[in-house]
């Protein structure tokens, strides 16, 4: 008949065998708590077992002490619940959203407008808003410029867009539009005009960055510098 060392050797046997091996101090706890187990329900244990073998007995007391030990061992398994928690993922900033121009004024632009109000946002790498060209001289009519590209030239502001919304007889939807902003005191501005495809005269770009990128190619933002109008009236350049 085995002994009590002998179910020891053949848990510590077991626990060798597998994987993940315990510290010593969490088998040595296991084998314990099995010893007091035992003998708290001894009485209960002889009633039980009475009509099994021995064979069945040891091999019930060995899988009681497999469970206890896999039970245990749980806290000192690589992962295990109550280790180190997962590390807190960071969020990512929103970008926030900054103006580019803002304000309501007056420039002398001719057929091309006198009155202007514009709006006009930086989010990260897009631009967004509205820039509304009303009161031309020698003719009627507005139309509203939706912004689309950007850029910075010498300290020059360049933004432009589609027209959209054109009551105004010489823009019509779909033409883009870049304005020259000049800061200082005053401001100033120049405004580029595309025309649309017609058997005269081929439109020169089919986006804002093409034809931003055909102004720049003639020098108009140099243009700017020399020839634009003054402003008068609230412009907010942004920072």
């Amino acid at each position: 008949m085995k002994t009590d060392h002998d179910l020891e050797r053949a848990v510590r046997l077991w626990v060798a065998q597998g994987s993940d091996q315990l510290p010593e101090p969490a088998l040595d706890a296991a084998l314990d708590r099995i010893e007091t187990t035992k003998q708290r329900h001894a009485g209960w244990l002889a009633r039980r077992f009475n009509l099994m073998n021995g064979n069945a007995l040891k091999f019930g007391l060995v899988a009681a002490a497999i469970a206890v030990v896999a039970i245990l061992g749980v806290r000192y398994l690589p992962g295990a619940v109550g280790g180190q928690p997962d590390p807190t993922p960071i969020p990512t900033p929103i970008p926030t959203p900054e103006t580019l121009a803002s304000g309501s004024f007056a420039a002398n632009l001719g057929m091309f407008g006198t009155t202007f109000d514009i709006d006009a946002t930086r989010t990260g790498n897009d631009v967004s808003g509205t820039i509304v060209v009303s009161n031309p001289q020698g003719g009627e009519g507005a139309f509203t410029v939706d912004v689309q590209c950007t850029r910075t030239i010498d300290n020059v502001l360049l933004i432009g867009g589609e027209v959209t919304d054109s009551t105004y007889e010489l823009i019509a939807d779909g033409a883009y539009v870049v304005f020259a902003l000049v800061p200082g005191t005053p401001a100033r501005m120049l405004i580029g005009v595309d025309v649309l495809a017609t058997d005269e005269v081929p439109a020169p770009a089919d986006s804002c960055e093409a034809y931003l990128e055909t102004l720049l190619s003639d020098g108009f933002a140099r243009a700017a510098a020399d020839h634009s109008a003054p402003i008068n009236g609230e412009l907010d350049l942004g920072s």
